[in-house]
């Protein structure tokens, strides 16, 4: 009945707004462009739907995440800002969200989560960091800011599936949407494979970055693994297949973006499953097979790309390669390796709270980054969140009793640790592409226990209902 009445308020409430809102938008629209015109229609209608129904907005997060446009620009140094549909609807769902819980306070704006602590920890350290940082004109504050705020937005997505998800059935059917997402995501990526270019996301246009794509697509691998090697997870034996031969196909546009940090972070994905699933014999397997048939079926470009890495050059390009313990880099790694060095004497100026956000000079490795940036104390709040993640999402494995929550979480949890090995040669979890999705997901596997309650509390209540008919007393 409380339901009811809220839906019943909420739709009352959204007409008596959206009708003379409409009629000014209406008079507004006529007078502008229509590409304007059209954006702020399709902003309205996603403000009216997110408060008629939040999980409207957590579908279109969903499938705007990988599948919307990118506007703007930013150099190779890191300079530049750039703006997605999506930073424009998280906005626009964020703010919906907020008028919904002032107007309804039993909805709560940060449902109570073990990873609320950290996030918040986390947050603080990197405010307070650039805020140092514009002090002594390290930090530009407008850029400094939009980095941030950016930072800010990946804990809204977690916090918003949090507050929002509360039954099996919602759990589903947001796993289902991602996986058509990824679905989506492997098809376009394959159909750029005639071009000869390294396979990029969709959407990012002539400069895009590989690299992106490589960790978008372990990600999810590393998921979808947890759920075809366990039997039964997936009661209909044909969407099991199905998923299996999807994951399977999806192992070649990954190696077509030649990211090299993206293979790394498949090894621990390997590893991991050799341990914990109980069929690491098809792991076993097809690894074995691809190793023996690799040179045969990957294109030239990935055996030369993985090659070129260790390969010594000659006249002056070989001044430029780095020996690391007896092993030379290539000039692109050496270069890499070249910057952390500079950082490192940074940080010895600056230890304990860095240069603020974007207060250094652009470093492609997450860790590095993290430090000189926010210092010794950012590190070590930054992994403090990582562990977290993963310490509770271990807890959610263990102790899960739906089999599907239980296996989706294992594998998150797989992810997680190779997103980390993603991070030492990229910066991963500042990366929109794969730090939206990292924490969808992780609002999904975190909001497990929750949903359980709900469930047995629904099941209990249903068992009583049939009793008491058993017995003739309704």
């Amino acid at each position: 009945m409380a339901n009811r009445l809220l839906d019943y308020n909420t739709n009352l409430i959204t007409t008596l707004i959206a009708i003379p809102i409409s009629i000014a938008v209406a008079l507004i629209l006529v007078k502008v462009d229509t590409v304007y015109a059209i954006t702020a229609a399709i902003g309205l209608g996603v403000l009216v739907l997110t408060f008629i129904n939040t999980d409207f907005a957590i579908y279109a997060l969903i499938f705007s995440m990988l599948l919307s446009p990118e506007f703007g620009s930013r150099t190779t140094h890191g300079e530049g800002v750039t703006i997605r549909i999506d930073d424009v609807l998280l906005v626009i769902i964020l703010f919906t969200w907020l008028a919904k819980t002032a107007l309804y306070k039993d909805l709560g704006l940060f449902r109570k989560s073990p990873l609320n602590k950290p996030i918040a920890y986390y947050t603080f350290i990197c405010f307070f960091a650039t805020g140092a940082g514009m002090l002594f004109h390290n930090v530009k504050p407008l850029n400094g800011l939009f980095f941030v705020l950016k930072y800010i937005e990946y804990f809204l997505v977690y916090f918003l599936v949090v507050n929002q998800v509360r039954s099996k059935k919602q759990f589903d059917n947001f796993v289902i949407a991602l996986l058509v997402t990824f679905v989506i995501v492997v098809i376009v990526a394959m159909l750029q494979i005639p071009s000869g270019k390294r396979l990029t996301a969709p959407f990012e246009g002539d400069a895009g970055e590989p690299n992106t794509l490589g960790g978008y697509l372990i990600f999810i691998i590393a998921i979808n693994l947890s759920l075809v090697l366990q039997p039964g997870i997936i009661p209909q034996p044909k969407y099991r297949r199905l998923l299996l031969w999807i994951t399977a196909i999806s192992i070649f546009p990954f190696f077509l973006t030649n990211s090299r940090g993206s293979w790394a972070a498949a090894i621990p994905v390997v590893i991991a499953y050799i341990f914990l699933s109980n069929r690491r014999w098809i792991i076993v397997g097809f690894l074995a097979f691809f190793l023996l048939m690799a040179p045969i079926i990957l294109p030239d470009t990935v055996i030369d790309r993985f090659r070129y890495t260790f390969q010594k050059q000659t006249g002056y390009a070989a001044t430029l390669q780095e020996n690391i313990g007896g092993v030379t880099l290539d000039t692109s790694a050496s270069e890499r390796v070249r910057s952390w060095r500079d950082a490192w004497q940074g940080v010895k100026k600056s230890p304990l709270f860095g240069y603020g956000i974007t207060g250094w000079r652009f470093l492609d490795a997450q860790y590095m980054r993290v430090l000189i940036e926010t210092g010794f104390f950012g590190l070590g709040l930054f992994l403090y969140l990582l562990y977290s993640v993963l310490n509770e999402t271990w807890k959610v494995f263990k102790n899960a009793k739906i089999p599907f929550f239980k296996y989706f979480a294992q594998g998150f949890f797989v992810a997680t640790i190779a997103m980390m090995t993603h991070s030492i040669g990229a910066n991963t979890f500042i990366i929109l592409r794969i730090m939206e999705p990292f924490w969808l997901v992780c609002g999904l596997v975190i909001s497990i226990p929750y949903i359980e309650k709900i469930e047995t509390e629904k099941l209990a209540e249903l068992q009583d209902e049939v009793a008491k008919i058993k017995l003739g007393t309704i």
